[in-house]
């Protein structure tokens, strides 16, 4: 597999890889709010995990985390209101990464740590991803402690 060099963070920033849509990997505590600060930053994000009850426990998660966050809007519900389903919006939970790793400018995977499991994971992914689009470049790479 190859990696993100600083050369090609240069490369990219040169460029200015605009990022609109995001794809996090892993509904865990750390994917589910780098999705919550994506969306929370006009950012289209898809969550992906195994399964639709750690979806679901991941959106849970999120609007719980959003309503703390909404809570410096005291002054103004309607705006804390509109924060929170504009961000919960801008969320879109999927089990299968493989069906929507063409549309993502940027993936960022938050899995265990395990170089085994993220070598395969990328080594799938990268089948799926649009030709101008190698995942190495537009990769995130995020570890969790586990």
């Amino acid at each position: 597999m190859r990696s993100m060099s600083s050369s090609s963070t240069a490369t990219a920033s040169a460029n200015k890889i605009l990022i609109k849509h995001v794809m996090v990997i892993n509904g865990g505590l750390m994917g589910s709010r780098i999705a919550q600060v994506a969306a929370a930053t006009d950012h289209t994000v898809v969550l992906v995990d195994q399964t639709e009850d750690i979806l679901a426990k991941s959106r849970k998660g999120i609007e719980e985390s959003l309503q703390k966050v909404a809570k410096k809007f005291a002054e103004n519900p309607k705006s804390a209101d509109k924060f929170v389903a504009k961000t919960l919006s801008s969320i879109s939970p999927s089990m299968d990464a493989a069906s929507v790793v063409h549309s993502t400018d940027l993936l960022v995977e938050a899995t265990v740590e395990s170089l085994q499991v993220t070598n395969e994971l990328f080594k799938r992914l990268d089948k799926f991803a649009v030709e101008h689009k190698s995942l190495p470049a537009t990769l995130l790479h995020c570890r969790s402690q586990a």
